[in-house]
């Protein structure tokens, strides 16, 4: 028998030096096209067409988007979170309006800002591409910040400890303890993140004009809306795929690498030990290559330079007795804020007041309870059947190795692309959109209840599964008396994540259009489709901010008060 033969490590290196220069090459073709692009004349935009083979150049502009949008989300995290975990006159300032802005639907973001971003650049691709990139920020920034804040706030007292007897400074503290704990939290939050930003992108590439026309957009989401006014169901077909290829490059080149890497800062040792069984053949690349090592070198370097000696400057000029001194009016600067919001909470409704249309202010409750009571059934049936298969995934290291990566890709996928293929059914089997909506809208909810889950199966302690398995607990029982209360909290996190992404749904799900066709149903989200799509913002606001105010009272009066029910009764210690 034939001995293996193993390829010796210059070899191996030499591969990979290869790979490496290949993808470098590839990434500055696909940046220095979207960026010239990105800044050329409105009028020199190239015409828009339904052949298959200009979907390379629509991903390479609509993936520009999405990395672009994903650093400014990155970005508003690290400086938000951080002054919302530290700074408790900050916090009361950032976590409300954090709040009320996952709450604003996509269409009210639209809505109020693409006269601004078209006026920055007038007559230049650059305005309808700040406003695409900064749909994929509101799609994921919310919670991405919400994770750095969370992560910040419950790092171990024991390493806060070791951090000081180090003697690190505020800002050594950040990079060396406090945003290396957060890392994995917040890295696989922005992969479950990519749904909602995907979402934002493609219907963010279809423009609406103040006189009814649709401008759009050279990218993905456009030749969805071409597609959809053509009734093609092949280009439908090939922009899943194209969309589906674009989510599978991000993840290979992009978030697996950065998992595998992040392992390293994980506290819980068996949860690395776990997770050492991520593979990523991109990281393994990078890992032989010498190409790869000397970047790294660098980076370290600079790192270096970054933590240690720039706070050096920082003391040099004595910056840090002026912020001492403006933390000693701590109470100033709340009572200018709390001022401030009431006089502009005033003056902002009474102008929103005078601006709204007074028509169908008689009918937009019982619009609301429509669309409520769709988005409730959406979100029962997405828990009923995803927490089972979240925990029957987790159970199993082997399923979850198997099944785990199908389904990031599949919820990366945005809910918006799916419609058109069940709006097709309904059409042609001559239905109303009625009950379809909400199969349409768990689309958009599942993928939270499933990720929660399995985050919270894999988070239960040892000791309380081998209690479990002591007493022999079973069927019934078992899900009532050890697996529901120790995944609920994460239940309750998942569900609250869901209800924005139900919202966001119920009005791309209540009008669906294919070709000359229009299949739609009663209810808010109908209401606010269609004003957008005719250009009427005073409607369209009016929808937004009824949707706003149901989900604000949600969140006061059933999703704060469930947290804290889990968070108090729920715990492990």
């Amino acid at each position: 028998m034939k001995s293996l033969v193993f390829p010796k490590r210059r070899d191996v290196s030499l591969g990979s030096d290869a790979i490496v220069l290949v993808c470098i090459a590839l990434f500055a073709w696909f940046f220095v096209t979207a960026w010239i692009d990105m800044h050329r004349p409105a009028s020199e935009n190239p015409a828009l067409a339904l052949a298959p083979a200009n979907l390379l150049y629509y991903s390479v502009r609509t993936t520009m988007r999405f990395l672009i949008g994903m650093v400014w989300s990155t970005l508003f995290s690290l400086v938000f979170g951080v002054l919302a975990a530290r700074y408790a006159p900050m916090r009361r300032v950032i976590l409300p309006f954090v709040n009320f802005m996952e709450s604003v639907p996509l269409v009210g973001f639209m809505t109020f800002t693409t006269g601004f971003f078209l006026g920055l650049y007038p007559h230049n691709t650059m305005g309808m591409e700040s406003l695409a990139i900064f749909a994929v920020f509101t799609g994921q920034a919310w919670n991405m910040m919400l994770t750095v804040y969370q992560t910040m706030r419950v790092v171990p007292k024991e390493l806060r400890e070791v951090a000081d007897s180090f003697r690190y400074n505020a800002w050594q503290r950040f990079w060396r303890l406090e945003w290396p704990y957060s890392v994995p939290g917040f890295l696989w939050n922005a992969i479950n993140s990519q749904a909602a930003a995907w979402f934002a992108l493609v219907a963010s590439e279809a423009i609406p004009a103040a006189n009814g026309d649709t401008v759009l957009l050279p990218g993905v989401g456009s030749y969805v809306s071409m597609a959809l006014d053509a009734a093609s169901y092949r280009a439908v077909i090939y922009a899943l795929v194209a969309l589906v290829l674009n989510i599978v490059v991000i993840d290979q080149f992009i978030f697996r690498p950065l998992v595998r890497y992040t392992i390293r800062f994980k506290n819980d040792d068996s949860a690395a030990k776990r997770d050492m069984q991520y593979r990523s053949w991109f990281y393994d690349c990078l890992a032989s290559s010498r190409i790869a090592r000397s970047a790294g070198q660098l980076l370290a370097r600079l790192a270096d330079a970054w933590i240690f000696r720039l706070p050096r400057v920082w003391y040099a000029l004595r910056l840090d007795r002026a912020t001492r001194l403006l933390a000693r009016a701590n109470w100033l600067w709340s009572t200018i804020w709390y001022f401030a919001l009431t006089v502009g909470c005033a003056y902002g409704g009474y102008q929103l007041w005078e601006y709204f249309p007074k028509d169908n202010l008689a009918v937009l409750p019982w619009w609301m309870l429509e669309t409520a009571g769709r988005v409730t059934l959406a979100m029962l049936l997405s828990c009923v059947l995803f927490v089972p298969l979240g925990v029957w995934m987790a159970s199993h290291p082997r399923r979850l190795t198997v099944f785990q990566p199908v389904a990031q890709v599949l919820a990366a996928v945005p809910p918006n692309i799916y419609y058109p293929l069940i709006a097709l059914f309904v059409i042609t089997a001559h239905r109303s959109l009625g009950w379809w909506t909400i199969p349409m809208i768990m689309v958009g909810t599942q993928w939270y209840y499933l990720f929660n889950t399995i985050a919270g199966t894999l988070a239960i302690p040892t000791q309380i599964t081998e209690v479990s398995q002591m007493f022999h607990v079973k069927g019934a029982m078992w899900w009532r008396k050890y697996m529901l209360p120790s995944i609920f909290p994460y239940i309750v996190t998942g569900t609250i994540s869901a209800a924005g992404g139900a919202w966001n749904a119920a009005i791309a799900a209540e009008v669906v259009q294919w070709g000359s066709r229009t299949a739609s149903t009663s209810g808010l989200g109908a209401f606010i489709s269609t004003t957008t799509g005719n250009g009427d913002n005073a409607a369209a606001a009016l929808g937004c901010t009824a949707m706003c105010f149901m989900v604000a009272l949600c969140i006061m009066f059933v999703w704060q008060p469930l947290y804290r029910f889990a968070e108090r009764k729920f715990r492990y210690d």
